[in-house]
């Protein structure tokens, strides 16, 4: 069968700012082309169309569809892009009753029934599809009449052949400033799925953990070597460190096999310790994404974050010490929360000092634990375009209105980003003229970031 596998288009300028939609950020489509490794292992024809990379809108997926002429079209549901797909599967049934279209994603995971009934979609997907991709393939009809496929976990990831990412053009992503060493364009590896952890926010709470071998991960690193010739990684994993052994083993494999690799990471707190971290940098980690969310202990708790204020300060000590940087992600607008309270949390930003910080607004993604209480704590907004971190769809009793929240939003950039000892420490570690592109285009973030107003979503 051919089939076309569809990311649907977004604004990055309208969402954030016009300085940030310009300094870059694009990330390619890993779960498509997953998805497209799978497809062309049982002998389908695979496109994958990335719109946002490349400013595509609906009229280029017709023209697309049109010159392809696919059997099966798969598209991704996003919660603040659940509009643009019901169009893109809206316009493809107008023109192609006969095409099959897949619908599949966080947001068909969340909300299948809403979707089947909402979107021209002739099979919603739950759960991690590439899994079962083929099996539904092989006999169309039988899904079609389920409607609703529940795919589940994949328990073996190393049964899962490398994402197919020469059916996207690699050269057009780029990280953002704060997350690439070498050069912009840093790829991106995952080497397990799932969190067990509860935190309120996360739709994936209580997840099955899922991690792939050491040598299946290498393998895929030898691989990105020998055909991009890549230098650095991004590990997408939601907690990469949480099997301390395999990531004792993962750096023992990088220094033999991969002595140049540089590569970063996302992880809590409470998953690292010294030997470990001594470890990570001697195999060329050179930054980790934390989530710390707040900075007053009740905040944390309403959150199940299960971490105190103090074992956060440690794990940030034990990290600066070993000479990894740190980017930190802190969150406004939490339930609960006051300006206050939003306060104690940009102080404790400052006060952890991480490299770079990232303050998001709270949103209650459906399916989530913090979306069933929501209305508990405050007023909820259920216009998903804006459902992305950056507006305040979810306004806690303890703020007057949504300009308030915004306001705090922009003071804790301010407060954080604007600080002479901050800046002084950026410039003191101004090595080469990369370096300097990247604080430049960091600060046009942050300066966007700050002027920014309620996004207008897609």
């Amino acid at each position: 069968m051919k089939v076309l596998l569809i990311f649907p288009p977004q604004n990055l300028e309208a969402r954030y700012s016009h300085n940030i939609g310009n300094v870059g950020g694009f990330l390619p489509p890993l779960g498509l082309c997953y998805m497209a490794a799978v497809l062309e292992k049982d002998n389908h024809e695979v496109r994958i169309m990335d719109c946002p990379v490349n400013y595509y809108r609906i009229n280029h997926i017709m023209d697309e569809v049109r010159s392809f002429q696919p059997d099966v079209v798969g598209t991704a549901a996003i919660t603040s892009l659940a509009e643009v797909t019901k169009g893109i599967c809206a316009a493809i049934k107008k023109e192609f009753p006969n095409i099959t279209i897949l619908v599949g994603g966080p947001h068909a995971s969340i909300m299948p029934k809403e979707v089947a009934a909402d979107m021209q979609a002739d099979i919603v997907l739950v759960e991690e599809a590439d899994g079962m991709i083929g099996q539904i393939l092989a006999d169309l009809p039988k899904y079609k009449e389920m409607k609703i496929v529940h795919c589940g976990k994949v328990k073996d990831l190393n049964t899962l052949p490398y994402p197919a990412r020469y059916l996207v053009d690699m050269k057009k992503y780029t990280s953002l400033p704060n997350t690439y060493k070498t050069s912009p364009n840093v790829f991106q590896i995952v080497s397990s799925r799932g969190c067990p952890y509860t935190c309120t926010f996360c739709f994936d709470a209580k997840g099955t953990f899922r991690q792939r071998s050491v040598e299946n991960v290498i393998g895929e690193l030898k691989l990105l070597k020998k055909e991009y010739g890549i230098m650095e990684v991004a590990f997408w994993d939601d907690i990469m460190t949480l099997n301390k052994k395999w990531m004792h083993d993962f750096c023992d494999a990088v220094e033999k096999e991969l002595p140049e690799l540089v590569w970063s990471c996302y992880t809590r707190l409470n998953l690292v310790d010294k030997p470990l971290l001594v470890h990570m940098k001697k195999a060329g980690c050179w930054n980790i994404f934390f989530g710390i969310e707040a900075g007053d202990q009740e905040l944390l708790d309403n959150m199940k974050k299960l971490m105190t204020l103090d074992q956060m300060k440690q794990a940030v000590r034990w990290v600066q010490e070993a000479g990894i940087e740190i980017r930190g992600s802190f969150m406004v607008g939490l339930p609960g929360e006051t300006p206050e309270k939003a306060r104690k949390t940009i102080d404790f930003a400052i006060e952890l000092d991480p490299d770079y910080a990232q303050f998001s607004i709270t949103t209650p993604y459906p399916g989530t634990e913090l979306w069933n209480s929501a209305e508990k704590w405050g007023t909820l907004d259920k216009s998903f375009q804006d459902y992305h971190g950056w507006s305040p769809v979810f306004v806690p009793f303890g703020y007057k209105d949504q300009k308030e929240l915004m306001d705090i939003h922009k003071e804790a950039f301010r407060s954080f980003y604007m600080r002479p000892k901050y800046v002084m420490k950026r410039i003191s570690r101004i090595r080469s003229w990369n370096d300097i592109k990247r604080y430049m285009n960091g600060a046009r973030v942050v300066l966007g970031m700050i002027g920014k107003e309620k996004s207008t979503g897609y």
